[in-house]
């Protein structure tokens, strides 16, 4: 998520705190596509995924007050899609397990030919990635988290989540520059 988007999200969730139920709508017209995703990779069906971001929407609604202003309001609220997706599961007695490659699936309306085949070959490359490590590039690019976000998430220390990270990032820019080099 561009800085600027991530800075109207936050401004949108200040104003849901502050009692503007209008901020819901800025709110769903900005993310609701990338919640769905989510949601829709935790339960995979798109209409229980629809169900997922319709109780997240309500979640977020009646927990506003659990938003800090001056966080990462991005991560607050995939957070509760996440929770929510897991709850809806629990609740169908269907077990799922976080599948993070689908989460690489975003859908966008700005389509670009070019676009797609460099998100295709980042998808690749996140392929051949260990599990722990499209984990955290997961947690760092897909969620927004900070290190220390990840490193509560994970219970591992936030120097870990440093050096793994940047392991897992110099992986990907070898493997991708290497794709380019073969183009």
């Amino acid at each position: 998520m561009e800085p600027a988007e991530l800075e109207q999200l936050n401004k949108l969730l200040q104003a849901l705190r502050g009692g503007d139920a209008d901020a819901l709508d800025g709110i769903y017209f900005r993310i609701s596509g990338r919640m769905f995703a989510l949601a829709r990779g935790i339960v995979k069906n798109a209409a229980d995924a629809e169900d997922v971001v319709s109780d997240s929407f309500v979640k977020l609604a009646g927990g506003i007050r659990g938003y800090r202003p001056g966080t990462n309001g991005y991560a607050f609220v995939m957070r509760i899609v996440r929770n929510c997706a897991f709850d809806y599961l629990r609740r169908r007695k269907r077990r799922a397990e976080e599948d993070i490659d689908a989460f690489f699936h975003l859908t966008d309306e700005r389509y670009d030919p070019a676009r797609i085949e460099r998100a295709a070959a980042l998808e690749a490359a996140v392929r051949t990635l260990t599990p722990d490590e499209r984990r955290l590039i997961y947690y760092r690019y897909y969620l927004d988290f900070t290190v220390r976000e990840i490193a509560k998430e994970t219970g591992i220390s936030k120097s870990a989540v440093q050096r793994q990270t940047a392991s897992a990032e110099e992986k990907l820019r070898i493997l991708l520059s290497e794709g380019q080099k073969g183009e």
